[in-house]
């Protein structure tokens, strides 16, 4: 693992590593972020509650939680997670080739159905300026539950975090992994 940090920890107690153990691609590779962050156990910890809200604690269908998850990671060129998201849940979420690309291009693609690209829309609204104009908000509100908008807010502020935190360490997507298309604006 290449990054701004001396590479990930070799933790020194058993707890440590049973902690990290989920967190790895399907290959059987540990996630690079989570062996940073367990230089932190508190950043650590806030990163798994986080993500398993994000994941398993949410009435999201994992359709739209994974556009959401893609969308704001290729908007802030987060290509590592954008890779370990398309690699672990693309699949799952029933997310097409075109799909997955259409998340890392700009504007919003005409392909997608109108609930999804409302996601598309959030994500973008929130990383371009961290609010909902008041149109996307009626547009949400006319097709997700109160309850579907505020875990869409969790999933797409989470990744933000996400995303500044992969960016900042200066994490590589993990190789052999898809590679972020770079055409967004």
């Amino acid at each position: 693992m290449t990054g701004r940090l001396p590479g990930p920890p070799v933790p020194a107690d058993e707890e440590t590593r049973k902690l990290l153990d989920p967190y790895r691609l399907p290959d059987g590779r540990p996630l690079a972020l989570f062996q940073v962050l367990a230089h932190s156990r508190a950043a650590l910890d806030d990163l798994r509650r986080a993500t398993s809200a994000c994941l398993k604690g949410i009435a999201l269908d994992a359709r739209t939680r994974e556009i959401a998850v893609l969308r704001i990671c290729a908007r802030a060129a987060a290509e590592a997670e954008w890779a370990v998201h398309v690699e672990m849940f693309a699949a799952e979420a029933e997310l097409t080739e075109d799909e997955v690309r259409a998340t890392g291009t700009r504007g919003v693609w005409r392909g997608w159905s109108a609930r999804d690209a409302l996601v598309v829309r959030l994500a973008d609204e929130i990383h371009g300026g961290c609010t909902v104009s008041d149109g996307l908000w009626a547009g949400l509100a006319d097709e997700y539950t109160p309850r579907e908008i505020v875990e869409l807010l969790l999933v797409v502020t989470q990744y933000l975090k996400v995303a500044c935190l992969t960016n900042a360490l200066g994490l590589p997507a993990p190789e052999g992994l898809p590679r972020l298309p770079h055409d967004l604006d």
